[in-house]
């Protein structure tokens, strides 16, 4: 029975959420690896072709709890100092999904100790929401939709982004154009907006020693309120690493990864919620497969290429 009262409250909110401006964008436990899905600044920030995969499992345990996909790839184009990439992501809860199709542009300023990138990210967006899967309080409210209901829109969002050999800091927003939202109901038509979100990321590498190296890093979002979530990761001869995060109000989280290859890399996290789901659930998870393509600038030979630190 409180799971089933649990479930109700999901798609009671989740339905709200589609008929104001509460939409929330997905949540990733390994944001610090997962950057251009947050700030289109990150294109181009690596010396190579960036492949990065994450799919993520919410709340196992509860019934249609959210999952999610993202697949994004950048590239630099040093010729013109700006990096080129896109971005997918794949996000479903309950009754609701989304699918957005976005491509990133960042144009690099060189400083003396590292660069500003300055981004922007355009595409489109589908939001669905299958009306046949909600248990309404009464038959046919006419403010609920009966069946499969769709709404495209267009999507943007803003970045800036300063990388350095030893940290990274950025500061973005998604949905800046607020792209309207319209799902058909018996009666007339559901008309919201996408709610915009602002993200500040920072991170940065400590060297312990010639094999050891402590990786902190912060999320800080904002949407009518601010959440945080702090990690720190210890990386072992630049090859595994193990970490722990906090994100507030809400879970605890373990994470480990490996660099398979030079180029290929492996991450796992695991969620411990601490809000009032943790006993209607069994954690989340979170799987990550990244791939770098080292890419050489075409300048004289004689100068060295540096391996990108923050993976």
């Amino acid at each position: 029975m409180k799971l089933n009262f649990t479930l109700f409250l999901i798609s009671f909110c989740l339905f709200f959420s589609l008929t104001s401006q509460a939409q929330q964008d997905p949540q990733y436990t390994q944001f610090m690896f997962n950057n251009l899905v947050l700030n289109p600044a990150v294109a181009g920030s690596k010396e190579s072709i960036s492949i990065f995969a994450l799919t993520r499992y919410q709340w196992v345990g509860i019934t249609d709890a959210p999952e999610t996909q993202t697949i994004s790839v950048h590239k630099p184009f040093e010729s013109i100092s700006s990096g080129i990439g896109f971005h997918i992501i794949n996000d479903k809860l309950g009754a609701s999904s989304s699918l957005s199709f976005m491509a990133d542009y960042a144009y690099k300023y060189e400083l003396p100790n590292g660069t500003l990138s300055g981004g922007v990210s355009l595409g489109m967006i589908q939001n669905t929401l299958d009306g046949s899967k909600l248990n309404p309080g009464e038959p046919l409210d006419p403010k609920i939709p009966v069946s499969m209901e769709n709404s495209i829109g267009l999507d943007a969002g803003l970045g800036l982004y300063y990388n350095a050999e030893n940290f990274y800091v950025g500061l973005s927003t998604t949905h800046i154009n607020a792209s309207r939202i319209k799902l058909a109901t018996p009666t007339s038509e559901t008309d919201s907006r996408l709610a915009r979100h602002i993200y500040l990321t920072g991170g940065y590498i400590y060297p312990l020693s010639a094999n050891v190296e402590i990786r902190p890093s912060v999320l800080i979002k904002v949407q009518n309120q601010a959440q945080f979530e702090l990690n720190t990761n210890v990386f072992l001869r630049q090859k595994y690493w193990e970490g722990v995060s906090y994100r507030s109000s809400d879970a605890i989280s373990a994470l480990i990864g490996l660099n398979i290859t030079e180029s290929i890399r492996l991450g796992y996290s695991y969620d411990i919620n601490v809000s009032g789901l943790s006993a209607y659930n069994n954690g989340s998870h979170e799987i990550t497969l990244g791939y770098d393509l080292f890419v050489l600038p075409r300048i004289k030979s004689d100068i060295s290429i540096k391996t990108p630190r923050f993976l």
